[in-house]
């Protein structure tokens, strides 16, 4: 095998995990979406619940493990090619995301207000809503990363570390985007500055003690959903988040044969920017079935999986499309005068 193919197959498990970890954020706005839509889906939200631990952790210690680059990059750079590409498409999705939230306010028996909304709008540079504020917060990571490079990166990981621990164990705190970058800057810094451990850690461990780490988590993380230890402990759901990432890797090495999760993966923007409002638009069409309907076993357990399946593809079908349009691609790219540069690097 040459070294182009070995260096290809070491990364096969990144591929993998960023596939993985956004059908599971797809999937859990499908099963909350659902419930807002009537649909008897109790034991999914359990299972979410369950797996939480290991979602968001594993997508932004993933984000951060090619972020070194950027670090000493020129800051006209790091914003051509990363920084206007979230600011751009933050702000456009933020106003379709609007329109589609409006459905959800319906399902949840409020009324929407445009004018109101606008208002949500003009704040969202420092006030993140929907599920964009992972765009947000990336944007936030990259920018703050930089500026902080010269704090020795163990005091960065203590300090995220101490940060993460409080948000985590204080409900509600900082609200969406403020809360969810407290929670998780910590990953990201740990993916920017443990990239040679990572690395190690998911290709060279053997295959018995990864499966000790995906147990450890699981039983870790089953105390937390089911015996309440996550809300009651301060600092467990953050040890269980740790080992959530691990666990997380030795799934995403477990399963970096599958080709369509690696495919998935190399297209994560597309799915998240585009995922939330088709469940919306869809959930808002389900609630109007009967209720036996909804409350069916069988749809009960099919419709989550199917819901999150469908919108991930969708999204990719719409994606595919429109950036075959001089003007609709902007919706996944940054115009030029934006960002300056014709290019975007993918990682």
């Amino acid at each position: 095998m040459s070294e182009t193919a070995r260096r290809a197959s070491r990364l096969d498990w990144v591929d993998t995990g960023r596939g993985t970890a956004i059908l599971l954020v797809v999937l859990f706005h499908s099963i909350n979406w659902l419930l807002e839509a009537g649909f008897d889906v109790a034991g999914w939200q359990t299972a979410s619940a369950f797996i939480a631990s290991l979602r968001l952790p594993l997508f932004f210690m993933l984000a951060g493990l090619f972020a070194q680059k950027w670090l000493t990059a020129p800051w006209p750079k790091l914003w051509s090619t990363k920084l206007s590409l979230y600011v751009w498409v933050y702000a456009l999705w933020s106003v379709i995301a609007t329109f589609t939230f409006m459905l959800g306010l319906n399902l949840q028996g409020q009324e929407g207000n445009y004018l109101y909304q606008l208002v949500y709008l003009v704040a969202a540079p420092v006030s993140p809503r929907f599920e964009l504020w992972f765009i947000w917060a990336l944007a936030l990571f990259f920018a703050g990363a930089k500026l902080i490079r010269r704090v020795p990166p163990w005091i960065q990981l203590s300090l995220a570390a101490i940060l993460s621990i409080v948000a985590m164990s204080i409900e509600g705190f900082g609200g969406i985007g403020w809360g969810g970058a407290a929670k998780y800057a910590f990953f990201f810094l740990v993916g920017l500055y443990l990239r040679d451990r990572i690395m190690t850690y998911a290709t060279s461990t053997r295959w018995a003690l990864l499966g000790v780490a995906c147990a450890v988590w699981a039983a870790v993380a089953a105390a937390g959903t089911f015996g309440g230890l996550a809300t009651s402990v301060p600092g467990y759901y953050f040890v269980t988040c740790c080992l959530g990432l691990l666990a997380g890797i030795c799934l995403s090495r477990v399963l970096s044969p599958v080709r369509f999760l690696r495919r998935i993966g190399s297209r994560t923007l597309p799915i998240y920017l585009t995922h939330t409002s088709i469940i919306l638009i869809v959930c808002w069409l389900l609630h109007f079935l009967a209720e036996p309907v909804k409350e069916n076993l069988l749809v009960a357990v099919l419709a989550p999986p199917l819901l999150a399946a469908g919108a991930a593809w969708l999204s990719l079908v719409i994606a595919n499309r429109v950036e075959r349009s001089p003007v609709l691609r902007y919706a996944y790219v940054q115009p030029a005068w934006l960002s300056r540069s014709k290019s975007v690097d993918s990682r």
